[in-house]
């Protein structure tokens, strides 16, 4: 289904509904699609959603598991660099295993890799005979 027209200020908006073939009548399965410029075709903009997803799942995963959205940097440089940083650390975690896998396999995976290491870390240090307030002081 494809609506043409006015949409909360926008004067010429294209809002498609579509499900997947064997999806129809499940409202799971409802995919809404937007455009603010309405002379472009169906395909077009589905085609234009499917080259841009990888980028949404980017910024959502990044958000959601880098906190993406809790830093404040003002400065050019400051940006271009923490863009830097958070573009390496979503690589590494789809890169995790040495092959491809999806981004919360990756990150699943090295959160459990560095809670180990932790682990390992603290159990040396008690074992080296530290103090109770320096195992503490370690475990933060």
């Amino acid at each position: 289904y494809r609506y043409e027209g006015e949409l909360n200020g926008i004067p010429n908006a294209a809002v498609i509904l579509s499900y997947p073939k064997d999806g129809f009548g499940n409202p799971k399965a409802l995919r809404v699609f937007l455009s603010t410029n309405a002379e472009l075709s169906t395909q077009e903009i589905l085609d234009t959603y499917t080259k841009r997803w990888p980028i949404e799942l980017f910024f959502r995963q990044s958000k959601s598991k880098l906190a993406l959205d809790s830093y404040q940097i003002r400065s050019r440089q400051g940006i271009q660099r923490y863009w830097l940083i958070m573009s390496l650390v979503h690589y590494l975690c789809c890169m995790h295993s040495g092959n491809y896998c999806t981004f919360e396999e990756g990150y699943a995976s090295l959160k459990q890799q560095l809670k180990q290491e932790q682990f390992a870390n603290l159990y040396r240090l008690i074992k080296s005979s530290a103090s109770f307030e320096e195992a503490f002081k370690f475990v933060g």
